[in-house]
């Protein structure tokens, strides 16, 4: 190994004031140096999923529209032509590559409105069942979030779980139960990064007090089961589940407790954007999560851009640029798919701007974009129907991905699941399936 520099500084070197006060640093270019000289497996791995709602705009070949706002490129292969709503993307051309033909047959059966629901776990529901199962960030996380403070982040501009059918969420439990999304940007941040937590000795006593009540319910638990029938042990086990996960959450916390949170200016963030001012909420997310990658805080995110359907929050955004609700405009035609294709424009836009900040992020030899795999779609392509999801999959150069193509698949032959078996092995963590999966995408990920 190289000797290091006496400027070189450790990942994990504190500022430390009056009183002992500690501050984590940012990922600074002394910490950059030192890491490329070390062996790159030290580095984070990462993955973000962005979920936006209701399809894009498809214009027919024979419409005046096609050319400049089908969302789907021109051509195939590394011949392709961008158009209008993507043309944000060209600058990242070498950095990602544009899916389509992929889709979770079971969604393809499913009403238009609720195919968010298996967007990250490819489960087995369908018009006449739900149960859902873990989606693939869970899996992930499991493993990569070990070593950072937060195990993953679960993100929405809806917030909550929402309602069956129509989560909130892109993040499942291993029981498929859905997991909150926080919407509030500032709440978010000061979880991530803020100083305004309760002391350590007070934070330590709640800890403990929730440890408390934890271990009184699961040896409560242990006697009722031999009460309960078959039906209702399974739901009573379910529930242990969850307070088994919650009881490692508090053991993660109570680790972390004595460790600063990184510093992060919170001037660098529109940390009190609401639904409200549109344009600085959609952004603030995309600064929160490349703040949370860039420092290691996170190494898992998942992100719902806006709801299926009408009426929610997020189906007013485009009235922000003076254009129908979402929903409205997915299902008009004609002159609409102009419009809907200027939503489409500003939110690959806004999404090119993140990768624009992953991909200046410098990380040991290469950038932050390098070692994060990020994908980017909806489970719609034209309205409500739930099949040739429009796709992005970018960054992970690192993890050997081969980009600038778009590459076009046959549902009948592969489907969603595949590429989440080869995106879960990209980042270390080793499987051969995943919910309806029947092999792999590896030919887009083999350098």
């Amino acid at each position: 190994m190289t000797k290091l520099k006496s400027w070189h500084l450790d990942r994990r070197t504190f500022l430390r004031g009056a009183g002992g006060l500690a501050l984590g640093l940012p990922f600074l270019e002394a910490m950059q140096v030192q890491a490329s000289v070390t062996d790159a497996a030290e580095l984070p791995k990462r993955v973000a999923c962005f979920f936006f709602p209701n399809g894009v705009a498809l214009p027919p070949a024979n419409s005046e529209f096609h050319s400049d706002w089908h969302w789907f490129p021109q051509g195939t292969g590394v011949d392709y032509t961008l158009n209008k709503s993507t043309e944000s993307f060209e600058r990242h051309r070498s950095e990602m590559t544009i899916l389509s033909g992929l889709s979770h047959p079971s969604g393809r059966h499913m009403a238009g409105h609720g195919v968010s629901d298996v967007f990250l776990t490819a489960g087995p529901v369908d018009a006449n069942s739900y149960q859902n199962t873990i989606s693939m960030d869970q899996v992930i996380a499991d493993k990569l979030g070990r070593d950072t403070r937060i195990p993953s982040l679960t993100l929405s501009t809806g917030g909550g779980v929402g309602t069956t059918g129509r989560t909130h969420t892109l993040s499942f439990t291993k029981t498929g139960q859905p997991i909150p999304a926080e919407n509030n940007i500032r709440r978010c941040f000061n979880m991530l990064f803020g100083n305004d937590n309760p002391g350590i000795h007070d934070a330590r006593q709640q800890l403990l007090l929730k440890k408390s009540m934890l271990d009184s319910i699961l040896a409560d638990s242990k006697s009722l089961k031999t009460r309960l029938n078959a039906r209702d042990r399974s739901r009573l086990e379910d529930y242990l589940s969850s307070m088994r996960e919650y009881e490692r959450r508090i053991q993660r916390m109570e680790n972390w407790l004595d460790k600063p949170k990184a510093e992060v200016d919170e001037a660098s963030i529109s940390v009190d954007a609401t639904s409200a001012n549109m344009e600085d909420y959609v952004r603030a997310f995309y600064d929160l999560i490349f703040h949370a990658f860039q420092t290691d805080t996170t190494r898992v995110v998942t992100h719902m851009l806006g709801i299926e359907g009408g009426g929610s929050k997020s189906d007013h955004f485009p009235e922000a640029l003076g254009l129908r609700p979402h929903h409205a405009l997915s299902h008009r035609k004609g002159s609409d798919f102009a419009d809907w294709g200027r939503w489409d424009q500003f939110m690959n836009e806004n999404f090119a701007y993140f990768l624009d900040r992953l991909a200046s992020a410098q990380e040991g030899d290469g950038s932050v974009l390098d070692r994060s795999l990020i994908m980017y779609g909806c489970s719609t392509s034209k309205t409500h129907l739930a099949r040739n999801y429009p796709l992005i999959l970018a960054g992970g150069s690192e993890f050997g991905l081969r980009h600038g193509q778009y590459r076009q698949f046959d549902e009948n032959e592969v489907r969603l699941a595949d590429m989440f078996v080869s995106m879960m092995n990209a980042v270390g963590v080793e499987t051969d399936r995943f919910g309806d999966s029947t092999g792999n995408l590896n030919e887009i990920f083999a350098a």
